[in-house]
């Protein structure tokens, strides 16, 4: 019980090294549009992790989906708004 306690008291440390890290690498991957089974493999996570990443990098406007073949989805980079009409 004393562990416990003291576990909940201990001030918690964000590690944001590997998480960047992995940022870098999927935008840099997706110099080409890339499966999002390639990523997964190339950094060694699981599905939803990868998913997660993506829709994150998604949703901070650097990648988009590009298309879906059956089961598989395509990402690609984000294009400027600006350079790109499309609404």
């Amino acid at each position: 019980m004393p562990g416990a306690l003291r576990d909940k008291r201990r001030p918690q440390r964000r590690r944001s090294g590997p998480a960047e890290a992995r940022r870098r690498f999927v935008l840099d991957a997706l110099t080409r549009p890339r499966t999002q089974a390639e990523l997964r493999d190339a950094l060694g996570m699981s599905n939803s992790g990868i998913l997660h990443l993506l829709r994150r990098l998604e949703r901070d406007g650097l990648v988009r989906p590009a298309e879906r073949v059956c089961c598989t989805r395509i990402w690609e980079r984000a294009k400027d708004r600006a350079v790109d009409p499309r609404p």
